[in-house]
């Protein structure tokens, strides 16, 4: 089904790209791709999506961009920008769960330029505390103490509240024992 309704919508933007409703196929083709995300299993069982491949995701926030961007009057237009908005935070934990990946495997180099690429890509999702969090310990560990302590003092402008957490909190799931 989704399959289907990507191609139509995909055709008849191809096929009649001056039509007054061609906002409409980019929100169903954002609708298509948004929706093939999270499956029933990963519902019930509350997988983290942070762990799973977002190419949907990222084929969903590229076409609510457009709806976004080139149709801003579109009725369309609110339901997409908040659209993006989730997607930008899911996009946004995955790179921080890859990072951490990194950090925990001693690639501390990877990881920090993984994190420093979410703070670029993601600005204002939740994930970039996390990120900045990642990028302080990666630093401490190569011993780049000018890095560290410049990531830390954006670390404490932006979330002064918690700077005694400055240090990376790099988590490990309860049922992971190694």
């Amino acid at each position: 089904e989704g399959e289907s309704a990507n191609d139509a919508a995909e055709t008849f933007r191809r096929e009649n790209p001056k039509h007054p409703r061609v906002d409409y196929a980019w929100y169903i083709q954002g609708l298509v791709d948004f929706e093939r995300t999270p499956n029933l299993i990963e519902h019930l069982f509350r997988a983290d999506l942070t762990q799973r491949p977002p190419s949907t995701a990222r084929k969903a926030f590229a076409a609510f961009k457009t709806v976004v961007e080139q149709y801003p009057k579109s009725e369309y237009a609110h339901d997409s920008l908040q659209r993006m908005i989730y997607l930008r935070n899911r996009l946004a934990s995955y790179e921080v769960h890859v990072a951490r990946y990194y950090f925990k495997r001693g690639a501390y180099i990877a990881a920090a330029q993984r994190a420093k690429g979410t703070i670029e890509q993601y600005d204002g999702a939740p994930a970039v505390r996390d990120a900045l969090q990642i990028m302080i310990e990666s630093y401490d560990r190569l011993n780049l103490q000018p890095l560290a302590a410049q990531t830390r003092q954006v670390y404490e402008a932006n979330y002064s509240a918690d700077v005694r957490h400055a240090q990376a909190e790099i988590r490990k799931a309860w049922w992971k024992i190694w």
